[in-house]
């Protein structure tokens, strides 16, 4: 089948040099980060590095097929184009369209209900979900219901993130719905089981060689956390996604300042963010644009701990126990529908002896009926794929 993939991208998106028509040009090479504008620049480009799992996991999921990556703000710019969208519609049999937390009240998705009317073929929307609960109904901007509106009309199909969002959609009308998990979750489903076998050890809560993941630079939490887990003399490691564009984890000096070790994925530069005098242990701050060099970290660490779902699925798919602290609807969703072990953050922030009762809930998971759980999700997936023709 001839796919058009677009939407979430992986990171294979970093060597694009340019797209003409329906041919995307790539360069040998990747651009380069090592400035302060250069970093922040290749995380604006992806908003949040753990995205690039979700894209990585859609193209993987499409193996066997003939598919073209074709970045979606190509199809913006040019959705004045009739002769690009007649030759789109000729050369492909099917959309797929890798998303997140598309529905939510602070994202109008207006673009994509125009490029979406345009298309004269399938679209399946993968990994599709909410940001939060509360009033998605009464607040979903005018865009994301026109959205709704041309996929309901056409044929579609949705793989959703979990069982609310695949309720909300059946609601809207959308007659082919599966709750399936995010595609990132089957990139390497091996190691995921590798990972979730090392889980239930009491004895990772004594672990040193952590990779924390949070909201540095909004609330200490993760200080905290390392403080609790680490010993005085370690290093705490923390996995930066997004934090210097969306949650004040400002790079100091110039923009032409060497900020960024490329070799180990290390912030070298100055950094300013709330809370940072809070620090009494030694620390690092990593950021990888390359999902392979960030999973080879991971494969380095004894355990992946924190707030970040993709910050924990990463290590996962290096073979890398990890834990998350859910802490909002969105992750929650995701959570429970694959199954994995999960803390409430309100429950952990409130525990004295947080390693303490790290060891109690570790020693407490039934291994075995986290990993059927997963195998089933897994199952799930592909036969929602083969039911579409995938």
């Amino acid at each position: 089948m001839r796919i058009l993939l677009t939407g979430i991208p992986s990171h294979l998106q970093r060597t694009i040099a340019d797209v003409s028509g329906t041919t995307v040009i790539h360069r040998p090479y990747f651009d380069e980060a090592r400035t302060r504008k250069g970093l922040i620049s290749q995380v604006r480009k992806i908003a949040n590095t753990g995205n690039y799992l979700i894209g990585e996991g859609a193209a993987e999921s499409l193996r066997g097929h003939d598919v073209t990556y074709l970045p979606f703000w190509h199809l913006v710019n040019s959705r004045d184009s009739h002769e690009l969208y007649e030759r789109v519609n000729r050369e492909f049999d099917l959309c797929v369209f890798a998303s997140a937390n598309l529905l939510r009240p602070g994202y109008s998705a207006d673009l994509e209900a125009e490029i979406f009317a345009k298309l004269k073929m399938p679209v399946v929307v993968m990994g599709i979900g909410i940001q939060r609960k509360e009033g998605l109904k009464e607040q979903l901007p005018a865009g994301t219901l026109k959205f709704l509106e041309v996929l309901r009309n056409k044929e579609s199909f949705f793989l959703t993130r979990g069982y609310f969002t695949a309720e909300f959609l059946r609601e809207q009308g959308m007659k082919f719905v599966k709750p399936t998990g995010c595609p990132s979750l089957y990139f390497s489903p091996n190691d995921m089981k590798r990972s979730l076998s090392a889980l239930a050890n009491p004895g990772l809560s004594e672990a040193q060689k952590i990779a924390f993941g949070g909201y540095l630079g909004s609330v200490a939490d993760t200080i905290v956390d390392a403080h609790a887990l680490l010993k005085p003399d370690s290093v705490a490691s923390y996995v930066v996604q997004d934090e210097v564009v969306a949650y004040n984890l400002s790079l100091t000096g110039d923009d032409n300042d060497i900020v960024y070790d490329r070799a180990s994925g290390r912030i070298t530069g100055g950094t300013e963010y709330k809370h940072s005098e809070k620090w009494q242990r030694k620390h690092e701050l990593l950021v990888y644009f390359d999902t392979n060099q960030w999973r080879t970290a991971m494969s380095a660490r004894d355990f992946c701990f924190g707030r970040r779902f993709h910050g924990c699925i990463i290590g996962m798919q290096a073979g890398t126990p990890a834990l998350m602290i859910a802490v909002d609807d969105r992750m929650r969703e995701m959570l429970e529908f694959i199954g994995f072990p999960y803390i409430e953050a309100a429950t952990w922030n409130r525990e004295v002896d947080k390693r303490a009762y790290l060891a109690n809930f570790l020693g407490k998971i039934d291994t075995q009926a986290v990993i059927d759980r997963y195998s089933a999700c897994e199952a799930n997936f592909r036969n929602a794929l083969g039911q579409i023709g995938l």
